[in-house]
């Protein structure tokens, strides 16, 4: 896998294979796989046992990946070599391995280059292990030993990353210029560009992180995490269809990376998560042939995401697997069950039915007065069924409601799902006749994910309704845009029902229009 990552960052050895999996390594633990990163560096040493850096990078590893060995015992030893043999111990004996590989970086640090030895000193200080480091002084002394390495190498990539990492204790943009000045370095640095994405997020300024994004591909074509990382902000910022692409390659790597290093799916923790990411992704973009296709590879691996299932049933009108994955929920969460079996019946248009399924997610919901996901999905199927049974003043008002209490909420838009309620909103809305108010629902959508179809077809809906017949061809177009890589009789399905729930919306007479 030495070209899975571009990074190179020369260390102090002579042995050209201890250096490939030195970068090997870094690539790897730059993306968070930390078995692999342990398995690189170990590696490392045994090809130059005297190269210290590698054996840090070991200890770092280790210790990311939660699985720093055992530590051997001195019993054995004390016994054969009597009571003077304390004196005499390996020096294994007694640490575990990521603390015995602190300690071997620490024994070869004479030999090391400059700059190597300020980076494991730095370690050394931050870990409490180095002469005249007070407890409370310990992150001051490692940042003062990588300052001194970066006031006499500038160029030093490792010492500007682990300065970030030493400054995220000093306020949420600390790291921030640590991390631009490395990429003033070299622009493509995978460490930099990956933690910029985490950051960017987190400070909920996600276009700002979207460069960050792709730059982490190109620094890391072959490992599987760069394509997956920018679907943390692509899905937050309309970045469909390159986005859910991308997350398939992740998957793509992933499964041939499995095989080709002998890693379960069990041994690697993002996985799970990638192909969670995959199946919401497909099933936002109407995907629906490959989301079942994906949705059989994730129960090879028993992993489930019924949830997503579920939607791709419904945006397929697939009602008998809809039903079936319903009762799927009933029989391990009641109140999710009773939520989806009444977004199915409203789907449908079995009113009576929702209503029972919408009575039996209140009457639940009573014992989770706490439980804020339990009241908003409350709201939304209550409100749909409000107006599609004629109360059009009280379920606008309860959609309304749940798309104010979240509509500001950057951890509910995390995903795509950010419009999902004012797509509940608006069709709510065209159900009832109430033109002004799914205008503004669908509009809404779209401003909340540029890749709502719903948001889109709605729109269109409305405008070919009340003949604004311009209007409606682009709102067409965006529809189609958003679902380019659906099967076409999804997408006319979709516009098919979308016309029919626009029924009660009429053309405003012109007296009404010049008033």
């Amino acid at each position: 896998m030495f070209d899975a990552c571009i990074y190179n960052y020369p260390v102090g050895t002579t042995n050209p294979q201890c250096q490939a999996f030195v970068n090997q390594g870094l690539g790897q633990y730059y993306s968070y796989v930390w078995i692999d990163a342990a398995r690189a560096f170990e590696t490392a040493t045994r090809l130059d046992p005297e190269c210290a850096y590698a054996w840090l990078l070991l200890h770092r590893s280790l210790e990311k990946w939660g699985k720093p060995g055992v530590t051997p015992s001195a019993n054995p030893h004390v016994a054969a070599l009597g009571g003077l043999g304390l004196a005499k111990l390996p020096d294994r004996v007694g640490k575990n391995a990521a603390e015995y590989a602190l300690d071997t970086a620490r024994r070869l640090m004479p030999k090391a280059p400059l700059r190597e030895q300020l980076l494991i000193q730095s370690r050394l200080q931050e870990k409490g292990m180095w002469p005249g480091v007070g407890p409370d002084e310990r992150r001051k002394k490692a940042a003062q030993s990588l300052d001194e390495l970066l006031m006499l190498h500038e160029d030093d990539e490792e010492g500007w990353f682990w300065r970030a990492q030493l400054a995220s204790g000093d306020g949420p943009n600390a790291v921030a210029v640590f991390y631009k000045a490395l990429l003033r370095v070299n622009p493509l640095h995978p460490g930099a560009n990956h933690e910029f994405v985490h950051f960017y997020e987190n400070v909920k300024r996600p276009a700002l992180g979207w460069p960050y994004a792709e730059n982490y591909i190109k620094s890391s074509p072959g490992i599987p995490h760069a394509h997956h990382m920018q679907a943390h902000l692509g899905t937050r910022i309309g970045k469909w269809g390159e986005t859910t692409d991308w997350s398939a390659k992740a998957v793509e790597l992933q499964i041939a990376y499995h095989k080709l290093q002998g890693v379960t799916p069990g041994e690697d923790h993002q996985f799970n998560h990638h192909m969670d990411i995959l199946s919401k992704s497909l099933v936002h973009d109407g995907r629906f042939a490959e989301a079942k296709a994906h949705r059989a590879l994730c129960e090879k691996y028993k992993y489930t995401f019924r949830h997503d299932w579920l939607r791709a049933a419904l945006g397929a009108h697939d009602w008998s697997e809809a039903h079936t994955l319903v009762e799927q929920f009933r029989r391990t969460d009641k109140a999710s069950g009773a939520y989806y079996a009444a977004l199915v019946s409203l789907e449908k248009g079995d009113t009576a039915q929702a209503g029972r399924e919408v009575e039996t997610l209140r009457q639940l919901s009573q014992s989770k007065k706490f439980d804020r996901n339990l009241e908003r999905r409350l709201w939304e199927v209550q409100g749909r069924h409000l107006c599609q049974s004629g109360n059009t003043e009280a379920g606008l008002k309860l959609l309304k409601k749940v798309v104010d209490a979240t509509k500001n909420d950057f951890g509910h838009h995390a995903w795509g799902n950010g419009a999902v309620y004012m797509e509940s909103w608006g069709i709510g809305a065209l159900e009832a006749g109430a033109a002004t108010d799914a205008e503004e629902a669908f509009q809404e959508a779209l401003a909340h994910d540029a890749g709502s179809v719903r948001g889109a077809l709605g729109l269109w809906a409305l405008c070919d309704r009340v003949g604004r017949s311009e209007e409606a061809a682009r709102y067409l177009k965006l529809a189609q845009r958003a679902w380019s890589r659906a099967d076409s009789k999804d997408f006319i399905a979709l516009q098919h029902d979308m016309a029919e729930r626009a029924k009660k919306i009429t053309k405003p007479s012109v007296a009404a229009a010049g008033e």
